[in-house]
């Protein structure tokens, strides 16, 4: 009884330990969330500067009656155009990476779900119906179990 107790308890501790990561797995999915929206608003953000750069740039190289020329204006508009496209390609890049990281997470806490459910089912086997069996039995600890012989 002592070691199934023993069981018991040590199945109950995995089962807090697999709750409190499930907490913890819980708590960086909402940040990443977070993270992942923060990461699109910031992509959207440049869409305005990129268009503005870009009918700049495309206007200059339009102009009626006006030599095309390669002057500082130009090249910073150019700069520019280079620069946004730049860091609209790194925020894509670590949208991407956290959407995986998002997915993984997602799956971890699926794990942990069905691996809590596991734990519970097996406390409340070892708990209810088990233990209360063993309980049953009457048992003289130096001799085993007493069995009665039924009177005729």
């Amino acid at each position: 009884n002592n070691s199934f107790n023993t069981r018991i308890r040590e199945t109950t501790d995995a089962r807090n330990k697999l709750q409190a990561h499930l907490q913890r797995t819980m708590q960086e999915i909402f940040d990443m969330e977070k993270n992942i929206e923060l990461l699109r608003k910031a992509i959207q953000d440049k869409e305005s500067p990129m268009k503005v750069a870009q009918t700049r740039l495309d206007e200059r190289t339009r102009r009626i009656n006006v030599e095309l020329c390669n002057d500082p204006v130009m090249k910073s508009l150019q700069r520019e155009v280079t620069e946004i496209r730049e860091s609209v390609r790194i925020l894509k890049e670590r949208l991407k990476a956290s959407e995986l990281s998002l997915a993984r997470l997602m799956k971890t806490k699926a794990t942990l779900e069905h691996d809590i459910g596991v734990k519970d089912n097996t406390v409340k086997i070892d708990t209810s119906y088990c233990m209360g069996m063993r309980k049953g039995f009457p048992m003289d600890p130096k001799i085993g179990p007493v069995f009665q012989m039924p009177t005729c």
